[in-house]
């Protein structure tokens, strides 16, 4: 079955669902169900410090990875409201799903919640909120490809600082009601390890927006996930990050510290960043370092980008961005990337 077959049957499911019970059929006008998502493409030329050669490419998701999804909301009366989103990563260069062959297909998320004045609760696979946090807090935002800071915590090329998926299976999760400008959320994700019951995630995170200032801080413990086998079975890593927007500029910063106990490694990341509104888009700029502590020898990895993202219309842009790598004992490399995206 093809992305677009699958699409269409989504549609079709959600869509159905609606008419098939009496009561979700009689309160269907006051419902929301849409099929959304973010196709990205980009051509580029390739090398890490560390990597023996260079690689010239089309790949998927330069400054967005691409997906689709379908999500809905039923309002149950009494301020109460259900909501669901399922939504599945892309290779828009393959027509794949997944971001690799490992991903199930509805990836990216994959929950059903409830809320209402008193917060939300929504149960399912979702997305870490220290990885949203990473990626409100620099200017490339969640480019998991050209963005230095996401490359040196989240992407296993980079010998990622933090361990563990992006997206939580099993998980509980609850987000507040915006109180001042303050936001928390709580997340627990079921290790489901045979008489293990002491397997599983954790993360507490708290945000604050406030005019042009925002800020988060974010920690979390993980037992269950990718890189977390013999002979590392736990991590802790906390995070804190901040914006201001000038008007004329708008400055990121961020920190992140990770303890890696059964290999006696410790990671400390900095990123420093900034954009600047020009024509009819904006210039980026951001510098990303992790220094990694290990038994036997410390290294430091700096990587750097600057790119311009050039708005052909509120849902399509292209973007150019240069990116440089430098790792301890290695030479400095630099990458080309060249792309466009489109929000549907």
């Amino acid at each position: 079955m093809d992305m677009r077959t699958r699409a269409c049957l989504a549609a079709g499911i959600a869509t159905a669902s609606l008419g098939s019970c009496p009561a979700f059929a009689q309160s269907a006008s006051a419902d929301s169900v849409s099929i959304y998502g973010v196709l990205d493409a980009y051509v580029g030329s390739l090398r890490r410090s560390d990597q023996a050669g260079r690689t010239k490419v089309l790949n998927s998701g330069g400054m967005t990875t691409s997906y689709w999804g379908v999500r809905g909301t039923e309002d149950l009366g009494g301020g109460l409201q259900t909501f669901f989103a399922l939504e599945s990563f892309i290779q828009a260069d393959t027509g794949t799903f997944g971001r690799t062959s490992a991903d199930p297909y509805f990836s990216r998320n994959s929950y059903v919640g409830l809320g209402g004045a008193f917060g939300q609760v929504s149960v399912g696979r979702q997305t870490n909120a220290l990885y949203a946090a990473t990626g409100n807090f620099n200017p490339f935002l969640a480019s998991a490809n050209l963005s230095p800071v996401m490359l040196q915590v989240w992407n296993t090329g980079y010998n990622r600082a933090v361990l563990g998926d992006s997206v939580w299976d099993n998980t509980v999760q609850y987000t507040s009601p915006d109180v001042a400008g303050f936001r928390a959320s709580a997340a627990y994700g079921f290790g489901e390890v045979t008489n293990r019951p002491g397997r599983h995630n954790l993360n507490l995170t708290l945000n604050y927006a406030n005019g042009p200032f925002a800020a988060a801080i974010s920690a979390q413990e993980v037992d269950v996930g990718p890189g977390l086998a013999a002979p590392i079975t736990s991590q802790k890593a906390q995070m804190a990050g901040l914006s201001y927007d000038f008007n004329v500029v708008k400055v990121y910063g961020q920190y992140f510290h990770t303890d890696t106990p059964d290999i006696r490694t410790k990671t400390r990341t900095t990123q420093l960043g900034f954009a600047v509104p020009i024509g009819a888009g904006r210039l980026m700029a951001s510098v990303a370092s992790t220094r990694r502590d290990m038994p036997l020898t410390d290294t430091r990895r700096t990587t750097s980008a600057v790119g311009y993202d050039h708005y052909l219309s509120k849902r399509t842009d292209l973007y150019a961005v240069y990116l440089s790598d430098k790792l301890t004992a290695f030479d400095r490399r630099g990458n080309v990337a060249l792309g466009v995206r489109h929000r549907f």
